[in-house]
């Protein structure tokens, strides 16, 4: 729970309405497309629920795809795979803020 808050933290500093330049919505920044992926069209990735739902199936879908390495995991989330910003980021605010 405590790397979900941390990357909430970073993408959306956990505003609700939150979008992206690219259409990434919400407070996990989620790409209206996996709507298709594995949702229904009806969902909306505005609502908390939803919106946690869908960011944490696909942050354990590319953790199952990296074998557990959160590094590269959490590159795919953002899609800035093989490079260290992003996931520094996440591994910063999780540090700073929310380890215990």
């Amino acid at each position: 729970p405590q790397m979900v808050l941390a990357l909430i933290q970073v993408e959306s500093q956990f505003s609700k309405y939150a979008v992206s330049p690219v259409g990434a919505r919400g407070y996990m920044q989620v790409m209206p497309f996996w709507i298709k992926v594995i949702g229904n069209p009806n969902d909306n990735l505005f609502h908390l629920r939803t919106n946690l739902r869908y960011g944490c199936v696909i942050l354990r879908h590319y953790l199952d795809i990296e074998n557990g390495n959160y590094f590269r995991a959490l590159g795919r989330y953002n899609g800035s795979l093989g490079r260290a910003e992003y996931p520094n980021l996440i591994k910063k605010a999780f540090d700073s803020r929310w380890k215990y």
